[in-house]
């Protein structure tokens, strides 16, 4: 009778191990992981998306930018400056990227650029960027605390021998602890087919 209520015992025991393990090492692995980037939301004609990982600033500009281009008429020079603050937002934004190679703004920027941005961005701004795949990176990087936008110049813009219409979109910003990053820029961005892209910064 002993012998039988001990190899029960075990029996539990092992049963038991089998199904909490597996609970226990999935949970280690999901709190140590770093953040993943799930879309919450999209503006699907234009292109646009939000991400778990986009900080809570991109978040609150992202939800203007919604309101403005579900509204039947288009206000462009509103849309230029929400815009602005987005890419300047993702972009200078480094410490929710999880490499080098991790480039924000890709979203604003012209498809025919946006092969080159990332090669330019990650050979330079993004280069020293240590991989978070891990989730363990103690590296401090930049994250933008506010962006504010000066003068809105509305012109046109040779881009590929067409005439656009153009905005010229000058931004401030600055950072939750400064680390040494730029701090200005001027955007330069087209009107192509009703939707803006970022063609230009200096």
């Amino acid at each position: 009778m002993k012998n039988k209520n001990k190899v029960i015992t075990i029996i539990f025991v092992f049963i038991f191990l089998i199904l909490v393990i597996p609970v226990g090492v999935k949970l280690f692995f999901d709190i140590s992981a770093p953040a993943v980037k799930k879309e919450i939301s999209t503006i699907d004609y234009y292109g646009y998306s939000l991400k778990t990982n986009h900080s809570k600033l991109y978040k609150d500009v992202y939800k203007e930018l919604d309101k403005v281009l579900s509204n039947e008429t288009i206000d462009y020079k509103s849309y230029a400056s929400l815009i602005s603050k987005l890419f300047v937002i993702d972009v200078f934004t480094l410490e929710n990227k999880l490499a080098s190679t991790d480039v924000g703004g890709l979203e604003f920027i012209h498809p025919d650029l946006r092969d080159n941005f990332v090669e330019n961005l990650g050979a330079s701004m993004y280069n020293h960027i240590v991989s978070n795949l891990d989730g363990k990176r103690t590296q401090k990087l930049p994250i933008v605390k506010s962006v504010n936008i000066g003068d809105v110049f509305e012109t046109k813009y040779q881009y590929n021998n067409i005439d656009y219409d153009c905005y010229l979109v000058k931004c401030t910003f600055d950072y939750e602890v400064d680390l040494g990053y730029q701090t200005s820029i001027t955007l330069t961005i087209i009107k192509d087919n009703n939707i803006l892209y970022v063609v230009k910064g200096e």
